[in-house]
């Protein structure tokens, strides 16, 4: 049998505690490895996919990478967000390649998107 197959996804960013608790408790992912004295986190979200902040080592960048996190209802995480104060950058958008999406924005700018698969 064969693994899944798994990936890796690492940012820096600007306040690492920030951060952390942004993607842990806004996201809902969980902390799998955390080494607080070194800045160095991993996360999971659901499938096998990991998410790596990295802080206090050079400077958040933005515009180098796009984070997509699948969520089953999008209302429904949206809503939960904005009892967080945490609204996205506009109202969900539908796409022909079948996904519905939003996109929020972490502490350090990062662009993070939502999505639902839309039902055929």
């Amino acid at each position: 049998m064969t693994p899944p197959a798994l990936f890796l996804v690492e940012i820096v960013v600007a306040d690492f505690a920030r951060s952390l608790a942004w993607y842990r408790d806004a996201l809902g992912m969980t902390v799998s490895l955390l080494d607080e004295p070194k800045q160095f986190a991993l996360l999971r979200g659901a499938g096998s996919g990991q998410l790596a902040l990295k802080g206090g080592s050079g400077s958040p960048n933005p515009e180098a990478v796009r984070l997509h996190f699948f969520q089953p209802d999008l209302d429904a995480a949206l809503e939960r967000l904005a009892g967080l104060g945490i609204a996205p950058d506009g109202p969900p958008r539908v796409s022909h390649e079948g996904y519905r999406s939003a996109t929020l924005r972490d502490p350090d700018g990062y662009r993070v998107y939502l999505f639902e698969w839309v039902n055929s």
